[in-house]
């Protein structure tokens, strides 16, 4: 007799997962919603063909080649910086995500709509002001915010959440000014400046949006920040190790700047020793939010169900027969 085989795919971040994605998983394979820690990745990617996770897990070149039977990573977003991708070409191993899927990413707004949050949030204080009306206290002149309507936000990386934070900050009123190399630069939604460095001296709001990798490590640096209006605010939701945490904590210490907003840090999820945490702990000046930028139930209801089918795609090319 000969049966089809049913690979597995195993979900190593079950907690909420898409329940269409999943169905869309069963119909052709063997689904294993089990958690797996970087503890033991080993053993997880042993008994399973395809290994399905989002941001705890990280895969280096050893880790890669000693991956046994799995041959499919599969993970719903675009950084894919915590994958050794050079290992996984020379050992045949897939990498499915969301990189390079503009027409679907245009619709996955959750990153952009949390920079806005986070911008507001610092600028009127919402966060320092919410904790001291639980004290008991009603002090509105503390409080004293500022507008966005009529200041300037520079967008340093002007793809495709770049251009959607453009539009909501026109919206607003404000002038919109950008950096970024890259040939298709949107003209007609962003004023483009001749460098970096005249982006950070000339805007009020900072905004990081540019993929991570070995050129863009540390791109906002002592120098950079040291640039900027002592009172403008940086605002990082693309990856922490864009921004070197350390200056940036140095800099809010001693007023270089007003304040910065980040959902993303260096290292992360291992955060401990962080110069930006013990800043935040002391200081209403500087905000922090557990990477959760793309953390809402309609990104990730779409993004999974999207990935889903990419998988369920590879597993039938080709198809796999076993004989019994």
């Amino acid at each position: 007799m000969i049966r089809r085989y049913r690979p597995v795919v195993r979900i190593a971040e079950p907690e909420n997962f898409s329940p269409e994605a999943l169905a869309i998983l069963e119909e052709h394979a063997e689904v294993l919603m089990e958690p797996v820690s970087q503890e033991n990745l080993h053993d997880a990617l042993a008994d399973c063909d395809v290994l399905w996770f989002r941001l705890g897990l990280r895969f280096n070149a050893l880790t890669i080649k000693n991956a046994g039977r799995c041959s499919i990573l599969a993970t719903p977003v675009t950084g894919l910086d915590k994958i050794d991708l050079e290992a996984c070409d020379r050992h045949h191993m897939r990498v499915l995500s969301l990189r390079g899927e503009v027409n679907f990413l245009n619709n996955i707004r959750a990153t952009s709509e949390l920079t806005v949050g986070l911008t507001l949030s610092l600028l009127r204080n919402i966060p320092a002001a919410t904790t001291d009306v639980t004290l008991g206290h009603w002090d509105r002149d503390a409080w004293c915010g500022r507008e966005l309507f009529g200041s300037t936000v520079g967008i340093v990386g002007c793809g495709r959440i770049g251009r959607h934070l453009a539009s909501y900050y026109r919206a607003f009123g404000m002038n919109v000014i950008g950096y970024d190399p890259r040939t298709d630069f949107p003209h007609d939604q962003i004023e483009r400046v001749d460098s970096l460095d005249e982006l950070m001296q000339r805007a009020d709001v900072v905004s990081l949006h540019v993929a991570y990798n070995s050129s863009t490590r540390h791109l906002i640096g002592r120098r950079e920040i040291g640039l900027m209006k002592k009172s403008a605010i940086l605002v990082n939701t693309a990856r922490g190790g864009v921004l070197d945490d350390r200056a940036l904590a140095d800099a809010i210490i001693r007023g270089q700047i007003a304040g910065a907003a980040v959902d993303v840090l260096d290292g992360e999820p291992d955060i401990a020793g962080n110069p930006l945490l013990e800043l935040a702990r002391n200081t209403n000046r500087m905000l922090i939010t557990p990477h959760i930028g793309g953390k809402t139930r309609e990104s990730c209801e779409k993004t999974e169900r999207f990935l889903a089918e990419k998988v369920v795609k590879a597993l039938m090319q080709p198809a796999q027969l076993v004989v019994a």
